[in-house]
């Protein structure tokens, strides 16, 4: 698939600027990360990094114990690119996430919104 693009933060950075966008729950398994948020939810299969009260975690490919749930009702400030395999989260509270991508013939990250009408939207890297 592809690498992330400035039209992606931008879409992120709609939602979070539109209405609060709290974390309502995190799903760690050995096939993928799942950030659920108010609106929409991300579903990684790459790498994510996250900075956790100045802690940094990764979840590569497997559950682990990193207190992911920490990340739970926290309210998203807004996204930017590291580079075009990394987009960012900050967090309201300072703790961030970086979600990895790389260009394959398989989806690194879907990302599920909200339907219009009848048609699901979906942003897949």
């Amino acid at each position: 698939m592809n690498l992330f693009n400035v039209e992606i933060v931008k879409v992120l950075n709609d939602y979070f600027s539109k209405e609060s966008q709290f974390v309502e729950s995190i799903q760690l398994a050995s096939y993928g990360f799942n950030i659920k948020f108010v609106n929409f939810n991300i579903q990684c299969n790459e790498r994510v990094f996250a900075s956790i009260e100045g802690t940094c975690y990764e979840w590569d490919d497997a559950p682990n114990s990193g207190p992911w749930g920490m990340l739970g009702r926290q309210c998203a400030e807004n996204a930017s690119l590291k580079s075009p395999s990394v987009l960012s989260i900050k967090f309201e509270s300072g703790d961030s996430i970086d979600i990895e991508t790389v260009e394959s013939q398989y989806e690194s990250v879907i990302f599920n919104f909200p339907p219009l009408g009848n048609s699901l939207v979906m942003e897949i890297f």
